[in-house]
């Protein structure tokens, strides 16, 4: 189990994924070594999986987002159906399976409303049961990895 210094690296990392094993160590007050090797057994435990890059792509012109529910139709083909569509339409950003009143959860971007509509949504409607979409008109709170890592440091220890 990560402790509170694993949890700070990973936090200073989401912070600014350039940082090097020195800046790290001054910030956490430890030595260079030691967060290297944090670092690589964070990395081989699969806590840590990639260094990667946010992306606003309201800036790259898919400024259509959409939440989508929906079930599929009783059976096993009905499902491969709509899998293999959501693995292979690349606006399709997440998909979940769920508990709860839908079976499935994705998150899709285009370039605007009407072609999210019938390039996606028409797509999806004849393989799903009951497809649900919610646009979003502006964002309240967005993933905050920071946040949740210093709500693990802080509670750890209770």
């Amino acid at each position: 189990m990560p402790d509170a210094l694993d949890l700070l690296i990973v936090e200073k990392m989401i912070e600014d994924s350039t940082m090097t094993f020195k800046q790290l160590a001054k910030l956490t007050k430890s030595d260079q070594r030691t967060i290297a090797t944090r670092y690589k057994r964070l990395k081989k435990e699969g806590i840590v999986k990639r260094e990667t890059i946010e992306v606003d792509w309201s800036k790259l012109g898919l400024t259509a987002t959409a939440f989508m529910g929906t079930a599929t139709s009783q059976g096993d083909a009905s499902r491969k159906e709509l899998i293999d569509f959501v693995l292979h339409e690349p606006r399709v950003l997440e998909t979940y399976t769920t508990l709860g009143s839908h079976e499935y959860f994705m998150k899709v971007l285009d370039t605007d409303m009407e072609k999210l509509r019938s390039e996606v949504c028409d797509e999806l409607e004849p393989l799903t049961m009951g497809l649900s979409t919610s646009v979003v008109v502006k964002p309240v709170k967005t993933t905050d990895h920071k946040g949740l890592l210093e709500y693990l440091r802080r509670t750890q220890h209770k």
